[in-house]
Order: C-alpha cells, then structure tokens, then sequence
C-alpha cells in the first residue's frame, strides 16, 4: 500500500475525493490539452482501480501481542482524529497525518469533508475495533464505529509501520 500523492487520500463512502484530483488535473489547461487531460484522467483511475484491488490482497491480519501493538499507538492517534473532526480542529483532525495526507487534505477539504461527513453521518460518537492488519509497510486498523444519523460506519485508519506511526490513509463507509 505505497502512499504517494494521491494513495493519501481521504475517501467517504468508499469514493476518493474527486474534487482535489480534478483540481490538479484541469488546473493551468488549455482546451488543445483537454483531450490528454481526459486520457490522463482515465490512466488514473486505472492506477487507482488498481491500488484499490491490490491493497485488499497483500493484507495479513494481526492478533494477540502484534494486534496489541497496534492498538497501543493507534487508538490515541484515532481517538485524536475523530475527536477533532467532531470538534471542526483541523490541527488536531491532522496531528498525527504524513505529509502526503497533509497535502490531500487542507483546511479546506477538511471543511468540505466535515460537512458532508456531518450532513450523511452525524457526529461520530463511539467505535469498535473489527479487524488490525498488515500491508506492506502498513498498518490497518478497521473500526466499527457509530455516529449520530447512522450505527453502522466502517472506518479504515491507516498508519505506517515505521515510528512514529503516522496516519496515512483515512476511509468512511456505510
């Protein structure tokens, strides 16, 4: 699961954030490019279909001492996450992200992103750990966790193996 521009993505109901890859791919375009454009659009979601298909099969699930672990640096730094998105704290939504998840999410997406969340979920208000596994040079912690308007999220975190285990990855889904 290599995390590179935009693999650090924050998805909501399974769907990348279209907004921030079409505004990187049409930005400074003239209409004699449009064309490639579309064709560079379409490489990407081929790169992206792929990503997708390929992380769910190189995962290995963790349990007992490894599963803990885990669990021991990333419940803070989920608990930080969450606990900021409810609050409208991008600094602290973002404490713990990688600098390509700083750069796939600003201040601005986070608002977009929090309005939508607020709009089709509700606040978040409690979690369960479904599943913790490892991908690579990955960690993923799978959460079943509920919010205002609806009890039953998915809510898949990200971190990296390496210290300080920075958040990577952020996906809800109903």
């Amino acid at each position: 699961m290599k995390t590179t521009g935009l693999s650090s993505a924050v998805c909501f109901s399974g769907v990348v954030v279209r907004e921030v890859v079409l505004r990187a791919m049409f930005r400074n375009i003239g209409r004699k490019e449009h064309k490639m454009t579309k064709m560079r659009m379409l490489w990407l979601a081929v790169i992206l279909i792929s990503f997708v298909v390929g992380c769910g099969s190189g995962e290995t699930t963790l349990s007992g001492d490894d599963e803990a672990a885990v669990l021991a640096f990333s419940e803070a730094k989920t608990d930080n996450l969450l606990a900021g998105m409810n609050a409208n704290d991008y600094a602290l939504f973002s404490n713990d992200f990688d600098q390509d998840m700083l750069k796939a999410l600003s201040q601005g997406e986070f608002d977009a992103l929090k309005k939508d969340r607020d709009a089709k979920l509700g606040l978040y208000v409690s979690r369960q750990v479904n599943r913790v596994a490892q991908s690579g040079n990955y960690y993923v912690v799978i959460y079943d966790a509920i919010f205002e308007k609806n009890d039953a999220v998915t809510v898949r975190v990200v971190f990296h193996v390496a210290d300080p285990h920075q958040v990577s990855g952020l996906w809800f889904s109903k």
